[in-house]
């Protein structure tokens, strides 16, 4: 087994360094076997925390989720999905349909239902994480970062959470098939973890089979995806028609008209400048605070578009060019998924979930790491919280005139730069590649 460097022993003082393989990483317990009573009462004290959040409001897509379900009680299940005009995969309406059954049984409303189920999900996240990590303190961490996304304000993402953190730990120990079909539930459940796909791939098609040659290896590399369409995609496909699903994920990619759907990103500082450009066509700012803007004008969107694809394709070429590592993977697919945020359009406040489970995941097998991850939980949580708070209220943002969310969205392009150009300078990777 290939041994790497890597930092054993996580501390806020200091770090250990030594030299283990990813076996040994995985086993080795820190410090002793005592319970860690105070990482256990942490973790209670996150589990009570999201637990007084269950009868929270919630944003306004609580009543979208809620639509869905009545689509699903008329029409039935695939008939509901069809109707509901859902942009979202079916999982996630096969997890409120059950969300609905379970309301109607134990004789409880749907809404407290859902919140229930959403909490269910949150501890289901944190076991996954601790049961590979066996790290009371990160799970603790990761927990607390997505309180807000999911109890507190009642986005979906939570329920893709605990297989996407499967996934990556499974492909970490070489389970690839196990790994490839764990990451395809998360991506029938939202359609973001896509945007990850193509790491993965990459990761598997040349990880898999080493050693092997010709036919041997192609079958061996081809078995993760063969098992994972199988085992998943074909009979959600016969269920629900491909037709359906394709529609779906058409929505997903062009129903958002937004230039920024309040996604702290370069689309929120370009909506601030047209406020300021052309008030008479998209409206000024009101007493200083930035809104949507929706068009369909796609030459005004244009630059958001070219900054989106240039960035992606140069993350993902600079990623199937380096040695296909863990650690790589976890860093490039956190690159790929940030360019997506800051620079595509339609991108919602709620879209930066996935880097809060994957920034936790690169803390666990680097601990050097640990700002950076601080950082990208704090990006994750105080987008959602500037637009809707704890409770589903926008709060006001502006201060002496200035709207507080230009400042954030402007970290956040500062937090992915800083990210980038640290990546590829370590990796050796030629800047002028990726700029020209």
């Amino acid at each position: 087994m290939v041994k790497e460097t890597c930092y054993t022993e996580f501390g806020l003082g200091h770090y250990f360094l030594a030299s283990v393989s990813e076996k040994e990483q995985f086993l080795a317990e820190p410090n002793s076997n005592r319970p860690n009573w105070p990482a256990i009462g942490l973790l209670l004290l996150a589990n009570l925390i999201a637990l007084s959040f269950l009868h929270s409001p919630g944003t306004g897509d609580v009543s979208i989720w809620r639509n869905w379900i009545d689509q699903m009680s008329a029409f039935g299940l695939t008939g509901g999905f069809v109707h509901s005009g859902t942009d979202y995969p079916p999982l996630s309406l096969i997890i409120l349909a059950m969300v609905s059954r379970c309301a109607d049984v134990f004789g409880t409303t749907v809404f407290l239902s859902l919140k229930c189920s959403l909490l269910i999900f949150l501890i289901a996240t944190a076991a996954s994480f601790y049961w590979f990590s066996r790290n009371l303190i990160l799970t603790v961490a990761l927990e607390f970062s997505l309180i807000l996304n999911s109890v507190a304000l009642g986005y979906l993402d939570i329920y893709f959470a605990p297989f996407l953190i499967a996934a990556f730990f499974c492909l970490q120990r070489g389970h690839f098939t196990i790994g490839v079909v764990l990451f395809t539930i998360s991506c029938s459940i939202k359609w973001q973890p896509l945007l990850i796909a193509p790491f993965i791939c990459i990761y598997v098609m040349t990880t898999v089979g080493e050693g092997l040659s010709g036919r041997d290896r192609v079958s061996k590399r081809a078995m993760p995806f063969l098992i994972a369409a199988l085992i998943v995609a074909l009979p959600l496909v016969m269920t629900f028609g491909a037709g359906a699903i394709i529609n779906s994920l058409e929505r997903a990619m062009t129903r958002h008209n937004f230039i920024s759907g309040y996604a702290l990103n370069f689309g929120w500082l370009h909506t601030w400048a047209l406020h300021l450009w052309a008030p008479e066509k998209y409206g000024g700012l009101q007493n200083g605070e930035v809104d949507l803007i929706q068009t369909r004008d796609a030459l005004l969107m244009l630059p958001e578009k070219i900054l989106f694809y240039l960035s992606y394709a140069a993350i993902l070429i600079a990623f199937a060019l380096k040695k296909k590592t863990f650690r790589h993977l976890i860093v490039y697919s956190i690159l790929g998924y940030l360019s997506y945020f800051l620079f595509n359009t339609g991108v919602h406040e709620n879209h930066l979930f996935p880097i809060a489970c994957l920034a936790w995941i690169l803390v666990f097998i680097d601990s050097s790491q640990l700002v950076r991850a601080i950082n990208l939980s704090i990006a994750a949580n105080i987008n959602l919280f500037l637009f809707f708070g704890v409770f589903g209220q926008r709060i006001n943002t502006v201060i002496a005139g200035v709207d507080m969310t230009l400042w954030f969205a402007l970290a956040n392009v500062g937090l992915f730069a800083g990210l980038l150009l640290h990546t590829f300078r370590r990796n050796g990777v030629r800047l002028k590649f990726s700029f020209q």
